[in-house]
């Protein structure tokens, strides 16, 4: 039998919340996994439609599955809950109907045991409704400095701030708190996370699909003012990180965060319209800036310049270029 030194367990934990048949491919895709040593914690945030049933006779009596049940509390709530209960040596995030290629933990636990780091990288890509996934490309590891990922967080360079698409080893579980009730949690975390380790192991290849469907996360819908406010409180914990070692890759980051807000800002959701309008002043004002900053990539310094002219100019480009390449840039 093969001992933990060969095959250390990895815990994948999935938050559930009425997600309904959209469920399947993703827990179909956790079961095919080529990795023979995981165990997949299905966590029910307090469904209220047939999810976990439909679940529960896909996985049958599989030993690798255990679902757990609780109260609605949202997105990092469940994370935390799976977080605490995991027996792994390494863990691993996936949304409730998002899908991961079949190689994904092989490669990362690969990765990760020749770098010796505690945490691994990959990249991912926006899909529409799959049943399976499976990248196309050869996936090939590099390392770099925590630092130097965290610099790529900050200008949205090739890290995206997400939980998902990573391998945590079980070293960094006390730095994998997600703050519950806010969004745009993640970054934060991710931050806190790649100013601590010294080195990563990364690859280009999108082993991660992320879903789009009609009502998933990931849609583009308007936002209101828990949005900008639980953005600001993000951007003000990345900046406690950043210091002054990064003083200006943190002004592009406050740019392009504030950015993905005031682009879909709807000023009705605002009480006072008038306070919706400051933000959106604001966000001009911040991009402004940043469509000037030697470090922006072309593409930002666009889009910064864009929204800084016309919000409508800039989203009318980003709905072209979404359309063309099949993907979203932020």
């Amino acid at each position: 039998m093969a001992s933990e030194v060969d095959y250390p367990l990895v815990s994948i934990i999935v938050p559930m919340y009425n997600v309904g048949k959209f469920a399947l491919p993703c827990v179909r895709s956790l079961l095919s996994q080529t990795y023979p040593n995981i165990e997949i914690l299905i966590v029910d945030d307090g469904c209220t439609d047939n999810t976990i049933d439909l679940i529960e006779d896909t996985v049958g009596d599989d030993p690798r599955v255990v679902i757990h049940h609780k109260e609605n509390g949202g997105l990092s709530s469940a994370r935390n809950y799976g977080t605490q209960r995991c027996r792994g040596n390494y863990l691993m995030y996936v949304d409730g109907d998002d899908l991961i290629d079949p190689r994904t933990i092989e490669l990362m636990v690969e990765a990760a045991l020749k770098y010796q780091v505690t945490l691994v990288a990959g990249s991912f890509a926006k899909t529409p409704l799959l049943e399976n996934y499976e990248i196309e490309q050869a996936a090939e590891f590099k390392v770099e400095s925590g630092a130097e990922r965290f610099r790529k967080l900050l200008l949205f360079n090739g890290e995206s701030g997400s939980a998902c698409g990573k391998l945590f080893a079980r070293s960094l579980i006390p730095c994998l708190a997600f703050p519950e009730g806010q969004l745009f949690e993640d970054m934060g975390v991710i931050a806190s996370i790649c100013s601590r380790v010294g080195e990563i192991a990364f690859s280009d290849a999108p082993f991660y699909a992320y879903v789009t469907r009609p009502g998933s996360i990931t849609t583009f819908k308007k936002q209101g003012p828990k949005h900008a406010q639980d953005m600001d409180e993000t951007i003000e914990t990345v900046r406690l990180i950043a210091g002054s070692g990064f003083k200006d890759e943190f002004e592009c980051f406050r740019a392009y965060c504030t950015l993905r807000v005031a682009m879909r800002v709807d000023l009705d959701a605002f009480g006072d319209r008038a306070e919706g309008r400051s933000y959106l002043k604001r966000a001009r004002e911040l991009v402004g800036r940043a469509s000037r900053s030697p470090l922006a990539s072309r593409t930002w310094r666009l889009r910064c310049m864009l929204f800084a002219i016309s919000p409508k100019a800039h989203n009318a480009f980003y709905a072209f270029y979404a359309a063309v390449s099949g993907k979203a840039i932020g």
